[in-house]
């Protein structure tokens, strides 16, 4: 404002000097009924002048007005940290804001001790989709503009193919994320072709054999499947007489647990031991004891006598 008065001044002051030089005439002024004459540089500095003051009452009020809203603005900022504060511990005393009041009425109707309640509060309406999402429904999640990586981005797609498998193959099209990929692939894989399926680098789990179980291609699934033992011994049992038992020894055959169960399903207990002594399952050289000493005993009484 200093600065402002001063160049105002020296800008008048040139003006007026040099309408003063170039024009020595005077000028006549009627104002209410009284006639006013005076040199032309005088009218220019009046004009100027006024012109100054009205600026700088302008000024001036609006630097109040900003000065005041500062304030307001400092103390509602106060005021939202003491009801963040207070709503966390569980305490009922909140104040009303005079300038940022959106966010102050998210404090008050949302914030319950350390958890966020996804309320209806103007500005903040996008918590009740956040709410639906989590309850597993499928939301117009494109208005928000997120990217394919973005959490609740992945939840809404996660919603939607549970609601929609038939969208699984669009995903593996479409997007990149690869935790949307892999989602989508266990649940396009269950209805996909082998030689399609097979495409794909993600390891084979048990729901997508048990999906193909009765595919003359199985075997090519079993090579690529990451099981545990117990799951090997499922697909051996889900296997078991659908075939020649030849067959399916073939079939099996990249699953070693799965391999010796057959094997001893069907008392081929040299193949079975020979299958155990190669991958050393132990679990399994007890049992060869057993009916090596003569015991009549059964595989799967046997499982389930040890799990």
């Amino acid at each position: 404002m200093k600065k402002y008065s001063i160049f105002s001044l020296i800008f008048i002051a040139i003006v007026t000097l040099f309408v003063y030089i170039q024009n020595d005439s005077y000028t006549t002024f009627e104002i209410l009924d009284i006639s006013i004459t005076l040199p032309n540089a005088v009218w220019i500095a009046f004009f100027l002048g006024l012109f100054y003051l009205l600026t700088l009452l302008f000024l001036t009020f609006f630097n109040l007005k900003t000065i005041i809203f500062k304030k307001n603005v400092k103390k509602d900022i106060e005021t939202i940290i003491s009801n963040i504060k207070n709503k966390i511990l569980y305490k009922n005393d909140t104040k009303e804001a005079k300038i940022i009041k959106e966010i102050n009425n998210f404090v008050k109707e949302c914030i319950e001790g350390l958890e966020i309640k996804p309320k209806k509060v103007e500005k903040f309406e996008f918590l009740e989709d956040l709410q639906k999402l989590k309850e597993g429904e499928v939301v117009e999640i494109s208005k928000y503009k997120l990217k394919e990586n973005n959490p609740w981005f992945i939840l809404n797609l996660k919603n939607r193919l549970k609601k929609d498998p038939s969208y699984a193959k669009e995903v593996l099209r479409k997007f990149k994320n690869e935790e949307l990929k892999k989602e989508a692939f266990y649940i396009w894989a269950k209805e996909a072709k082998i030689k399609e399926i097979l495409k794909y680098n993600y390891p084979i789990t048990l729901d997508i054999i048990l999906a193909h179980i009765n595919e003359t291609d199985l075997v090519k699934l079993l090579e690529r499947a990451e099981l545990t033992p117990k799951e090997e011994i499922e697909v051996a049992k889900k296997i078991y007489r659908t075939k020649n038992p030849d067959i399916e020894l073939e079939i099996i055959k990249p699953l070693p647990w799965g391999y010796a169960y057959l094997a001893l399903k069907y008392e081929h207990l040299e193949l079975a031991k020979e299958t155990v002594e190669k991958n050393s399952l132990k679990f399994f050289e007890y049992f060869l004891k057993l009916k090596e000493c003569g015991t009549k005993a059964d595989i799967d009484e046997y499982i389930q006598s040890t799990i």
